[in-house]
């Protein structure tokens, strides 16, 4: 189960035409591959298993692990105009796995702020109207 990256996508389709959306991208290099190793291992998934065994739940279909996580799913409501947030996972074998709406839908432990923030350091950011293609923002160093 190689990863080649990791997007964080906040979206807002509540504005219509004047949505912007936010990707935060990290490409698991060398570079990144320990720190993202022990994010997937010590992260747990609804308070069930760990990040890594959901991914590989979901790769493999395993409806036993699977039904246990969101039987544990917080309860959180989308509020008018609030953003949503999608966390993707690409994977060299081509499948995407995308937990959408992780914030409200999903508990995962050391993704918001300790994850969330070593993407936005190392990672590129991007700015795309729903109708456009991306605005590079920042590479990992950082430069705009």
């Amino acid at each position: 189960m190689k990863i080649k990256s990791i997007d964080l996508k906040h979206t807002n389709p509540s504005l219509g035409p004047h949505e912007k959306i936010t990707t935060v991208s990290l490409s698991v290099t060398e570079r990144h591959l320990e720190r993202v190793d022990e994010f997937l291992n010590q992260s747990q998934v609804n308070n069930t298993v760990s990040l890594y065994e959901y991914l590989k739940a979901v790769k493999t279909k395993n409806e036993e692990v699977l039904n246990r996580v969101f039987n544990n799913e917080p309860k959180n409501e989308l509020n008018s105009g609030q953003k949503i947030s999608h966390l993707l996972f690409y994977f060299e074998d081509n499948e995407i796995i995308e937990l959408s709406d992780v914030y409200r839908r999903f508990s995962l432990s050391h993704f918001y702020a300790d994850f969330t923030n070593y993407m936005v350091e190392e990672g590129t950011i991007y700015h795309t109207k729903s109708d456009e293609s991306p605005i590079f923002l920042k590479n990992k160093k950082g430069n705009l």
